[in-house]
């Protein structure tokens, strides 16, 4: 205590305001600066879970809308009648006055809740008119078909004729599916 009796006021005064500043850097070193990270790491995460939840909504709405399509789907296979792919295929066909040269069966990609029967058709000699007549027909059949890899190639000697290959998948429901 010696010490602090020789000084002079100023130089108390001074040391006692360094002293006072060392303290409040301390208790803010300490306390308060780590309290703003916190905080500010909070905001973050704060802002991440937002994000997070508006994909999660997200992915919901997208789960729900595939889910009443997948509902609407086994719906109508469970409603639709036993039936052969290929007799359905000449029966459209008579229908829209095409003529069908070839089907042939083809493999289709497994499935745990749906059958697939995969068939590939051939026509010959088919005006545009009468192939999206039929194409209409395939797909807007009461029995769940669907058209792929469509291929049509014109005729060399008369171009308004077409040459016409395409797969069509029927898809029945596997049974002891529900």
């Amino acid at each position: 205590m010696n010490f602090w009796q020789n000084l002079q006021s100023r130089e108390r005064l001074f040391i006692g305001g360094a002293g006072a500043a060392l303290v409040l850097f301390l208790i803010f070193k300490l306390t308060i600066a780590p309290l703003f990270k916190y905080s500010a790491e909070l905001d973050r995460q704060i802002v991440t879970a937002r994000r997070q939840l508006n994909e999660m909504r997200t992915m919901q709405q997208d789960y729900q809308r595939q889910k009443s399509v997948i509902d609407s789907i086994n719906t109508q296979l469970k409603k639709q009648p036993n039936f052969a792919i290929f007799s359905r295929l000449e029966e459209l066909a008579s229908q829209t006055g095409t003529k069908i040269l070839q089907i042939n069966p083809m493999p289709s990609p497994p499935s745990e809740l749906y059958k697939e029967e995969l068939v590939e058709v051939k026509m010959q000699g088919v005006a545009l008119e009468q192939l999206v007549r039929y194409l209409h027909q395939v797909e807007n059949s009461p029995q769940l078909l669907k058209i792929q890899r469509l291929d049509i190639r014109p005729r060399p000697d008369n171009r308004q004729i077409l040459n016409v290959t395409f797969r069509v998948s029927a898809f029945t429901l596997k049974e002891g599916t529900s």
